[in-house]
């Protein structure tokens, strides 16, 4: 009988048990699972599991039972010395849970341990014997606990999210608040998530000192679109977009209209993948934009969508080039993320250019 593990949860007996006939459901019946050592209370591991394939090669799976798993502690857990070692032999560290999410799972499958969550997600690689296990279950908790919300939906959210990418740490809470322009309280909950999500990292009672912008980027991406968070419309202009540039161009005037070029225009600057074929432009007042430029509405065949933006952020931080406004790298790579046909591919180049220059475009 299973002996009850060091995690108070009178459920982890169960979980073990579950994730075991899982993991043995997905391998050979002729190869053998077997629990090798269990600790109740005590340091290492939870359980010591041996994988036994054909030949009897063998291989040794430390495994950790956890009630949650945020992706913050993924490292600390798996990199023990008694998570990679066992006898003096090398061991896989492996995670079990009820639920592990996205971002987790992700940071255990870059540290190089495998996972078991009951909703169906499992991960494992061995060498002997060869095992390669990937499989995909629930995306989202079927049995969330109460906790603060984990949107990075709004206004707010953005402006914070905009401000951790575009500006370089260390970076104080009432700082992040001063510059994004939200009350301190509000950000300094949503740094909590974001710290326990492994997208910040930050000294205890400290300013952020470490931003994993990239990722963080791709993660408001879940909650931002450029169609559905702005009010877009779709115009022709019936010259192309050479005309389009042009009108804008003459936008030089006290009285003149406000904008910023996003999406493919914008990112072909520094990393071109193809002849750009929407103009995606930022404006205050869709009609009147239209008229100043002699853009036509269009149904089909549309050259170019203008943007009533979601917050004001968008026009901060922008960048004059060639007599042309484009909006900050930041928000170019959230809208493209969220563009259709090559438009993911476009932000990818874009942010790898990004990572190679920093000190050109982060504050």
């Amino acid at each position: 009988m299973l002996c009850m593990m060091r995690n108070s949860e009178t459920s982890d007996n169960t979980t073990f048990s579950r994730a075991l006939d899982a993991l043995r459901s997905r391998l050979p019946e002729t190869w053998r699972v077997e629990v090798v050592e269990e600790r109740a209370y005590a340091p290492g591991p939870d359980a010591v599991v041996r994988v036994v394939g054909p030949d009897e090669q063998a291989s040794i799976l430390t495994m950790e039972v956890k009630s949650r798993l945020d992706p913050r502690d993924a490292e600390p857990l798996v990199s023990r010395f008694e998570m990679r070692r066992w006898r003096d032999g090398d061991a896989t560290p492996v995670v079990v849970a009820r639920f592990l999410g996205e971002r987790t799972r992700e940071r255990l499958r870059t540290l190089g341990a495998g996972y078991i969550d009951l909703t169906g997600n499992m991960y494992l690689r061995l060498d002997a014997p060869a095992v390669a296990i990937e499989r995909a279950g629930a995306d989202k908790d079927p049995e969330p606990a109460q906790r603060p919300a984990r949107s990075l939906k709004g206004a707010k959210a953005g402006r914070l999210v905009r401000t951790l990418v575009d500006f370089t740490p260390p970076l104080g809470t009432r700082e992040i608040a001063k510059i994004a322009k939200i009350d301190p309280g509000y950000v300094s909950r949503l740094l909590a998530l974001l710290e326990r999500d492994d997208y910040i990292g930050r000294e205890p009672r400290g300013p952020v000192t470490r931003i994993d912008w990239p990722n963080l980027l791709r993660a408001w991406t879940k909650d931002y679109s450029l169609d559905s968070s702005n009010l877009a419309t779709a115009y022709l202009q019936p010259r192309g977009l050479p005309a389009l540039l042009d009108a804008l161009r003459g936008q030089d005037s006290e009285e003149a209209l406000t904008y910023a070029i996003s999406g493919s225009l914008a990112a072909a600057r520094r990393a071109p993948i193809a002849p750009a074929r929407l103009g995606v432009v930022y404006v205050k007042r869709l009609d009147e934009a239209a008229q100043v430029l002699g853009l036509l509405p269009a149904e089909t065949g549309a050259n170019v969508l203008l943007v009533e933006p979601f917050d004001s952020v968008v026009f901060e931080r922008t960048v004059l080039d060639e007599g042309l406004r484009y909006v900050a790298p930041s928000q170019i790579a959230a809208d493209l993320l969220t563009s259709s046909g090559r438009g993911p591919e476009e932000a990818e180049a874009l942010i790898e250019w990004m990572l190679s220059h920093e000190e050109v475009w982060r504050v």
